[in-house]
């Protein structure tokens, strides 16, 4: 009961941290690769005060501002200002990425030059109430992101597009394909998508229902500069990391700070009008209905129904020995399609897997979209 107890309790806390075709059966685990080996002391000193790492973290904003003035746009659609990221040209097989919860479509930026070089034209979405697509309106649940991906396609002129996300993107990527499946050439679940939460809650309430528990990163929390922000949300990544962040890590995070009035610096999105604050309705299976809407509707997305008549490839990616223990459902989920589900199993890689293993990420995206071309 004990363990049981710590890994749904970190689930719970961590869950939203914010990332080939034929396959009959689920891949053997990934070698590790030299240059993304994990050390076995914990020696490092957590983002302290000092005049370098404050250098780090302006050149990592800097860094992320080039690319927003480089890749970054916004459409008005569905009566909101919709922000996103692109990379490559009409030529590339589109692949449109959703982020997960907290995070932002740079999430992508590590790894967007290397996919558009194996083919891909990259799209990711700043979803509603995330970064530069604020709202007023909190009332939308995951199915109004489907819409604004399906209007984003009506507004670039893409018939089809491979669709994938991390963790809540995941989920965004399943309802998308519940809405569009004729919009879909194939699916890339990271983490997410792939289990039905709300079956989860109702089968570990009894471990959970006394425990003082809450979703993601503190975004009510100010700031006094942008480096302080950036030590928060660092400690966060680098708890589930449990080593130093890559430095090519930083501008990903840097993305994440806004600056609300001079001077006061917060995250870029609001977590109790997205997810709901850390009461008893977080855990509680009969309590819902007491959550936004945002959070209902992920609770209630079921992979075994919606890919009940899959007809197009899908990926998914899943780290194996993090806090989210997807690899029952996700063996579920292949048995029903074996000749089009793959599951790629990524060892000693945190909930959000592609910053963190880029290169697996990138070749194991190339034999999907190459598999697919052919």
């Amino acid at each position: 009961m004990h363990s049981t107890v710590k890994l749904f309790t970190s689930l719970t806390s961590l869950i939203v941290v914010a990332l080939s075709l034929a396959a009959c059966t689920t891949v053997e685990p990934h070698s590790l690769e030299k240059s993304e080996t994990k050390p076995t002391e914990q020696n490092w000193t957590v983002y302290e005060d000092s005049l370098e790492n404050r250098e780090l973290v302006n050149n990592a904003f800097l860094q992320y501002q080039q690319v927003k003035k480089d890749h970054g746009k916004t459409v008005r659609l569905n009566g909101i200002d919709l922000f996103y990221l692109e990379w490559g040209d009409e030529t590339g097989t589109p692949l449109i990425w959703s982020h997960g919860y907290s995070s932002r479509s740079f999430e992508l930026m590590k790894v967007a030059d290397r996919l558009v070089a194996a083919g891909y034209r990259v799209i990711a979405l700043d979803n509603r109430g995330h970064g530069d697509t604020q709202v007023s309106d909190y009332n939308f649940s995951l199915s109004h992101i489907a819409d604004d991906i399906n209007a984003l396609m009506d507004e670039l002129k893409i018939e089809k597009a491979i669709i994938g996300g991390l963790s809540l993107g995941g989920s965004v990527t399943t309802t998308f394909y519940d809405h569009y499946p004729e919009r879909v050439l194939a699916l890339i679940l990271e983490d997410g998508g792939s289990d039905h939460i709300q079956s989860r809650i109702e089968k570990h309430y009894p471990y959970l229902k006394d425990l003082k528990i809450g979703y993601g990163p503190d975004s009510s929390k100010e700031y006094s500069s942008r480096f302080e922000a950036f030590q928060g949300i660092a400690r966060l990544y680098q708890s589930a990391w449990q080593q130093p962040l890559p430095l090519d890590l930083y501008p990903i995070l840097a993305s994440q700070i806004v600056e609300a009035e001079p001077g006061v610096f917060r995250l870029h999105h609001n977590g109790l009008k997205l997810w709901g604050e850390g009461t008893s309705a977080l855990r509680n299976p009969s309590k819902a209905h007491e959550l936004p809407l945002l959070h209902q509707s992920w609770r209630r997305v079921h992979p075994l129904i919606t890919y009940r008549n899959l007809h197009v490839p899908m990926l998914i990616i899943d780290p194996v020995d993090d806090f989210n223990d997807l690899s029952e459902q996700n063996e579920r989920l292949r048995s029903l399609h074996p000749d089009l589900i793959t599951v790629l199993d990524y060892r000693d890689t945190p909930h959000a897997a592609h910053p963190f293993r880029p290169s697996w990420f990138v070749r194991d995206l190339t034999n999907f979209l190459h598999n697919i071309s052919n």
